[in-house]
């Protein structure tokens, strides 16, 4: 299998177009690429319960999107993403409300794997809500989590209005954050 997921065209062709056009040139790159490329993957995670890789896959592109657009990292970074793009319209996939137990369980997958907090986190890919927390124990339903978050990729989806979102000011911003990140790594 071939990976051209960034050598389609010269990094000297992608920097130039990045810096001499406006940010929604940087900006859409950045988010075609995840959604073309990564979000395949993890959509294809929940049919064969993969889910320690969707719950990295999906953390991996929201801090990445909410480092650019707004500069924050972390829970709020995390935080500010699922609450911006992904959360639904009813308490059980109002995934930000528990966003600091998705995402404390991963760091713990990514870094750590054994915990005391893996006894407060179960996966339930039956059960027909997003998630139900019950007193310390949160069960997450990874299959509604997965499709929730790559709703917010789809035609018309919440993240392709982040024009409406983001001033002018932080539009320049974002895009001087990918281009400094392109060149850095």
């Amino acid at each position: 299998m071939l990976n051209t997921t960034h050598n389609i065209e010269s990094f000297e062709n992608r920097l130039a177009r990045f810096q001499n056009n406006s940010p929604i040139e940087s900006i859409e790159t950045l988010l075609n690429s995840i959604d073309n490329y990564f979000n395949n993957e993890i959509g294809a995670a929940p049919e064969r319960y993969q889910t320690s890789l969707l719950f990295m896959g999906i953390h991996a592109v929201t801090l990445t999107i909410s480092e650019v657009f707004w500069g924050l990292s972390g829970e709020s970074g995390y935080k500010k993403f699922i609450e911006t793009f992904v959360d639904g319209k009813t308490d059980d996939t109002r995934f930000s409300t528990v966003s600091n137990k998705i995402h404390n369980w991963r760091n713990v997958l990514a870094h750590q794997w054994l915990a005391s907090s893996g006894y407060e986190i179960q996966y339930d890919y039956k059960m027909e809500s997003g998630f139900v927390k019950d007193e310390d124990l949160l069960i997450v339903n990874p299959k509604i989590y997965c499709e929730y978050y790559l709703a917010a990729f789809s035609a018309g989806g919440k993240i392709w209005n982040y024009e409406k979102i983001l001033t002018g000011a932080e539009l320049e911003s974002a895009k001087q954050r990918i281009i400094s990140k392109f060149v850095r790594h």
